[in-house]
Formats: structure tokens, C-alpha cells, sequence
């Protein structure tokens, strides 16, 4: 909460990496639907589910991103349609792995630990590794580094941060 206005860092993860993108490289933000910001979908006479927030292209490759911040410790996942309330969700994954599929095309989330100060990047192929070897019902900084995660090098301006997008855009 700042100024009596609650600020969504998620939103300001969002923000931060945006701007930390080269004009070099092509970024899109997808819009999101009137239900993701927890408006009333009965209002709505159907919802988009995105399969993922962003996409990159750079050096003839596209890279579509799902970005997750958490000031906890792990961020949830939503393993069944009937599962509300997850941070990670089904069709994400769903998304994301069958953008994966295709040659040139390298998919994945940004996984933004906020108590640690630390952010990866995680293969959906990587992922995928990881739900279908375990039962958990979340994912935590451990296990996103024991499953490949990439850490993105970042500095912090006064109170924001800026990524190395084109160092981690080199690397996976």
C-alpha cells in the first residue's frame, strides 16, 4: 500500500521487465481479459484465457512468457480445472507447452521471488518436468533451480529493477 492506493506488484514486476527491453528487440504484451482483474465475469459474455502474458522475438526466435512474482516463498499451480485461486493455471501451462512444440520457438515463465530478490527463467519443457515428477501443489525457488532455472542477472534503481534481457535471451 503506498499513498492509501494498494499497488500490485505483480503489475510492477510486469512494468520493470517491459521497460528492460532492448529496441532491439520485439515485445508484446497480450491484453488481458475483464476477469483477470477480478471483475465481474457474469457481466462478460465470455472470458479469454490468454496462454500466456508476453512474447518476445528476438534473433529469429519467439519466446512466449508467462511472469509470476511472489513475495512468498513458492507460487501455486493449478493442476486441475476444478482448482480456483491458483497463481499458475492450467491453461498457462497448457499454453505455453504447446507453443513449445514448434521449431524456433522457446517458451517458459519469469519467476520472480521478491522475499529473495531473485528472478529465473524456467523451460515450460523444464516445468512440465517438474509437475509430472511430483505431486506438489506449488513451486519454490529450489526446485524451479534444481529443474534448470536460468537466474536473470538484475540491478535496482532507488526502487525499481532493470533485467538483462538480451544476456538471458543469449543463454537459453
Amino acid at each position: 500500500m503506498q499513498g492509501g492506493i494498494c499497488i500490485n506488484q505483480g503489475k510492477i514486476f510486469e512494468t520493470n521487465w517491459r521497460k528492460s527491453i532492448p529496441d532491439n528487440v520485439y515485445y508484446v504484451r497480450i491484453k488481458d481479459s475483464p476477469s483477470s482483474f477480478s471483475q465481474d465475469s457474469g457481466s462478460v459474455r465470455f472470458t479469454l484465457n490468454n496462454p500466456y502474458d508476453s512474447f518476445i522475438f528476438y534473433n529469429g526466435r519467439l519466446f512466449p512468457i508467462e511472469l509470476k512474482s511472489t513475495q512468498g516463498t513458492s507460487i501455486s499451480i493449478q493442476r486441475d480445472k476444478s482448482e480456483k485461486g491458483k497463481m499458475i493455471k492450467l491453461h498457462q501451462i497448457e499454453g505455453l507447452f504447446k507453443a513449445s512444440l514448434y521449431d524456433g520457438i522457446k517458451a517458459g515463465f519469469l519467476f520472480d521471488f521478491r522475499s529473495s530478490e531473485h528472478t529465473y527463467w524456467l523451460d515450460i519443457v523444464d516445468f512440465k518436468r517438474f509437475i509430472d515428477s511430483c505431486e506438489k501443489k506449488s513451486i519454490n525457488e529450489n526446485d524451479v533451480i534444481n529443474f534448470g532455472g536460468v537466474k536473470i542477472n538484475k540491478r535496482k534503481k532507488k526502487i525499481h529493477y532493470v533485467y538483462e534481457v538480451l544476456e538471458l535471451l543469449k543463454v537459453i
